[in-house]
């Protein structure tokens, strides 16, 4: 007995089923892909890297928020949630949603052993796409991360 092919979603019916899901997902050319959990480790370290990019940019025009914000990749059509966003200047939805973002600064991925090759590949390429995005950043710690964010953080329109 072969399973039989799965139709493809359109990002409408993407967006529908995953507002309503108790866990989320991914979704990319017409696909939604189960996101893996976290470990408390990985949510350690996206908890305090969010905290020191607030401190460090809470006298300018940037918002950091933590992996709950929904990213359309909208020159590929990816959306996905990363570990991090930075979004200096006014945030930007995309069309029709209030959930959705599509202009980040900065995006940072936390990365673990099961999700570094997709996150440094896939993910990593389709997010240099984004006109708006000045640097994306990868770590496993929370130190390399916020170092290397603090050397050269993300400025509006640069």
């Amino acid at each position: 007995m072969s399973a039989q092919p799965q139709p493809r979603l359109t990002p409408e019916e993407y967006l529908e089923i995953e507002r309503n899901a108790e866990f989320r997902s991914e979704y990319y050319n017409g696909r939604m892909y189960a996101m893996a959990g976290g470990s408390p480790n990985h949510g350690r370290i996206i908890g305090n890297l969010t905290g020191e990019l607030h401190a460090a940019l809470k006298k300018g025009p940037c918002d950091v928020i933590p992996n709950d914000l929904r990213l359309l990749v909208s020159p590929v059509g990816l959306y996905t949630y990363p570990d991090v966003i930075v979004v200096c200047g006014e945030m930007q939805l995309a069309e029709g949603t209030k959930d959705t973002l599509v202009n980040p600064t900065l995006v940072v991925e936390v990365l673990s052993p099961t999700t570094e090759a997709y996150d440094r590949g896939f993910k990593s390429s389709h997010y240099r796409t984004i006109e708006s995005l000045r640097n994306t950043r990868s770590s496993r710690s929370i130190s390399r991360a916020s170092k290397s964010i603090a050397a050269s953080p993300p400025e509006p329109g640069s």
